[in-house]
C-alpha cells in the first residue's frame, strides 16, 4: 500500500502496481489513486492514505491488546526513494490513525541502526570508521546503503536503489512461465480467472522458497480452473534462467552507492544482507562476487527494518532508556528554489539548488534575499527525471509578506528565510525575519584588529545568499555569518522582526 501513497491515478507506474493488487484501483479525491473494496457489505472507495491509516490503526489495536497499554507513538520506515509528497502522505496516514509520528526513517537506515546500536566494538571518534554495505531486497524494493559506524553514531554515505526489483518480481517470473506451460499442456488461461491466477501466484512464492534450499521442487494445484488439476516440476537451474534479466540488474545500485560514498568495493568491511528476497541463492552469489568477500547475515532478514524502527522509537521516546545513537542520513534528490526576478535587480538569478543530493539529513539552510516588497518562491526537485514515475517535481510555494524598503525607498530589506529538510525528509520554510543594519562607531585597538583579521580568515560562510547587496556601505558595518542551525542573535547592531511565511 505504501507504493500507492502520494501517487496520482494517471501515473504510469500505477499500471505496474495493479499487477500485484487484487482490488480494483480507482481514481479518488480529484486525481489521487485509491482502491474499490467491499466494506460492510457495500462497495466503497478509499484513497491510498486512508487504506494505510486503516492498516496502521489495526496494528495499533493489536499492539495495545498485546501489551495491555495504549499505543500513541510510531516510527515508520519508507523506501529511500520516496519523495516529499509520498512522505507527507504517510505522515497524514499516521495522523488519521491517531498516532503521533516521531520519525520517518529510510529502510536501510533503520536496518543500520538495529545493527550498530547493539555493537560494543565500534571504533572511536578518532579511529577509522567501520564501513558496512547494507543490501536490502524485500518484496518490491532493492536498496544498497553504504554506512560508516563510529561509537554512538552512524552516517549514511551513499544510497542507491532499484524501485522495481524484489521478491514479487521473482514470483511473477515463475507465474509467467507456469501460465505458458498450463496453456500449452492443459489448455487453460489463468490470466482470465483472477482466483486461479492468485492461487498460482501463492504456489509460485512457495515454490521459490523451496528452490532456495533444494535443486528442484514440485507444484500441484487441485481444481485450478474448469475442474482441472495441474502439476509441474521446476529445477533451480530453470528458475535462475527465468530470472536472469533480474539478476543482471543487481550490480547497478551497488556501483552507484559506492560512487556516491566515494569508495571502492575493497573499502567495505562488512556486507550485511537483509530482506526476504535475499534468500534466493543466485542473488547472494552475485553480491558476494561483486564485493569479493563473504556475506554477513547477523540481522533477522525479515525483522531487521522493523527492529531498527523500534530502536529509533525508543531513542526518541522519554519512556525508554536506551543507548544514545546518532543517525545521519542523506537527501536522495536535489531541491531547488525558484522565484520571480526583482525589477530592481535586473541581473539576478531566479533559481538556486539549495539542498544537493547527498546533503546531510536533517539539514537547514538560511536563504538571504534583498527585496523592497513581498515576494513568492517555489520549491521543486531540480532533476525531475530522477523521480519515481510521473510524480510532479513541485514541492511547495511560499509567500513572504511584510517586506518594505528600509529607510529611504532605494534601500533593500535584507530578508532571511530558514529552509529545512527535517528528519522525515520533508521540506518546509520554517521561519523568516529581516535584518536591519545600524551603523555604529567603535574604537578598534591594534591588537583587537589583528585578532579580528585572524577570526575572519577562519570563518566559513554557511548561508545561501540570493540577489545583490549595497556593497558600498558594507565597509562601515561589522560582517557576520549566518549560522546554518540557529537564527542570528539579537544585539544592539541587529534588530529582528518576524516575517509572515
Amino acid at each position: 500500500m505504501k507504493r500507492l501513497a502520494g501517487r496520482s491515478f494517471n501515473d504510469p507506474e500505477i499500471q505496474i502496481e495493479e499487477q500485484f493488487i487484487s482490488a480494483k484501483v480507482v481514481e479518488v479525491n480529484g486525481g489521487q489513486v485509491g482502491a474499490e473494496v467491499s466494506y460492510l457489505g457495500q462497495k466503497e472507495q478509499f484513497s491510498a492514505t486512508q487504506l494505510i491509516a486503516m492498516f496502521l490503526n489495526k496494528i495499533k489495536l493489536i499492539t495495545a491488546a498485546e501489551i495491555k497499554l495504549p499505543v500513541s507513538d510510531l516510527v515508520l520506515s519508507v523506501p529511500a526513494w520516496f519523495t516529499d509528497i509520498q512522505r507527507r502522505a504517510l505522515v497524514d496516514a499516521a495522523e488519521v490513525a491517531g498516532l503521533k509520528l516521531l520519525r520517518l526513517i529510510n529502510d536501510t537506515t533503520a536496518a543500520a541502526l538495529g545493527y550498530g546500536i547493539t555493537k560494543l566494538d565500534l571504533p572511536g571518534p578518532d579511529e577509522k570508521p567501520r564501513r558496512v554495505a547494507f543490501i536490502d531486497v524485500g518484496y518490491s524494493n532493492y536498496t544498497c546503503s553504504i554506512v560508516e559506524f563510529r561509537k554512538g553514531e552512524l552516517a549514511v554515505k551513499g544510497t542507491a536503489f532499484d524501485r522495481h526489483f524484489g521478491g514479487r518480481n521473482f514470483d511473477k517470473a515463475l507465474v509467467d512461465h507456469l501460465q505458458k506451460e498450463f496453456h500449452g499442456k492443459y489448455k487453460i488461461d489463468i490470466s482470465s480467472n483472477p482466483k486461479a491466477y492468485t492461487r498460482v501466484l501463492a504456489a509460485a512464492e512457495k515454490l521459490k522458497k523451496v528452490l532456495s534450499a533444494n535443486q528442484q521442487a514440485p507444484l500441484n494445484i487441485e481444481s485450478l480452473m474448469n475442474d482441472i488439476d495441474v502439476r509441474a516440476m521446476i529445477t533451480r537451474q530453470e528458475f535462475e534462467a527465468m530470472v536472469e534479466p533480474l539478476l543482471n540488474r543487481i550490480n547497478g545500485p551497488l556501483e552507484q552507492a559506492l560512487a556516491e560514498a566515494k569508495l571502492k568495493a575493497e573499502d567495505i568491511d562488512v556486507v550485511e544482507v537483509v530482506g526476504g528476497g535475499s534468500r534466493v541463492p543466485a542473488f547472494k552469489e552475485r553480491i558476494q562476487n561483486f564485493f569479493g568477500k563473504n556475506l554477513s547475515f547477523t540481522l533477522n532478514q525479515d525483522e531487521a527494518v522493523a527492529r531498527g524502527c523500534a530502536f529509533s522509537c525508543a531513542i526518541l521516546s522519554p519512556v525508554f532508556k536506551v543507548r544514545d545513537f546518532a543517525v545521519q542520513d542523506v537527501i536522495s534528490y536535489p531541491i531547488e528554489f525558484c522565484w520571480e526576478k526583482d525589477a530592481d535587480i535586473p541581473d539576478e538569478d531566479t533559481s538556486l539548488t539549495v539542498f544537493n543530493k547527498g546533503n546531510v539529513l536533517p539539514s537547514t539552510k538560511i536563504l538571504t534575499f534583498y527585496r523592497k516588497q513581498a515576494f513568492d518562491l517555489e520549491a521543486r526537485y531540480a532533476q525531475p527525471d530522477q523521480l519515481p514515475g510521473k510524480i510532479s517535481p513541485f514541492i511547495g510555494r511560499f509567500s513572504v509578506k511584510g517586506v518594505a524598503p528600509t529607510g529611504s525607498p532605494e534601500d533593500f530589506m535584507i530578508c532571511k528565510l530558514k529552509a529545512r529538510v527535517n528528519i522525515n525528509g520533508v521540506l518546509n520554510v520554517e521561519s523568516g525575519y529581516y535584518v536591519e543594519d545600524q551603523e555604529v562607531e567603535e574604537e578598534i585597538k591594534e591588537d583587537e584588529k589583528k585578532d579580528s583579521d585572524v577570526s575572519n580568515s577562519m570563518s566559513t560562510e554557511t548561508a545561501v545568499s540570493v540577489g545583490v547587496g549595497d556593497t558600498a556601505r558594507e565597509s562601515k558595518r561589522r560582517k557576520t555569518t549566518d549560522d546554518v542551525l540557529d537564527p542570528p542573535p539579537t544585539s544592539n547592531e541587529y534588530q529582528r522582526e518576524r516575517l509572515t511565511v
